[in-house]
């Protein structure tokens, strides 16, 4: 009987100790908007452009592919509107035919 109550108690201790140790974690805070962001209808139609002209290289979701991921990029809307019109390395030039802006706002969107 003892030996049943303690293989109780630990199983109780072990489960309040495995809930204690899961939870308490804080929600990440949303980032604030850059004062610069483009509104939802030029974004969208860069992300229309990107998703018909950039997957087969980046990836169907852009985090790389043949080409580099397109997440995160450390560049700026000018350095990517330079590149999407001139290629870059194996990145040929032209392929947002016209949309680089609004390809440059989607782009800059992804984190």
């Amino acid at each position: 009987m003892a030996k049943r109550f303690m293989h109780v108690l630990l199983a109780g201790g072990l489960t309040v100790f495995g809930l204690a140790a899961c939870g308490g974690e804080k929600a990440k805070e949303e980032e604030p908007t850059p004062s610069n962001e483009q509104s939802g209808d030029t974004v969208a139609a860069g992300e229309s452009v990107a998703k018909s002209n950039c997957i087969g290289c980046h990836g169907g979701d852009l985090t790389g592919g043949m080409g580099p991921s397109l997440h995160g990029l450390a560049l700026s809307k000018d350095e990517i509107v330079d590149i999407l019109k001139n290629g870059k390395g194996s990145m040929p030039a032209g392929t947002a035919k016209g949309n680089e802006e609004v390809v440059a706002d989607y782009i800059l969107t992804l984190k």
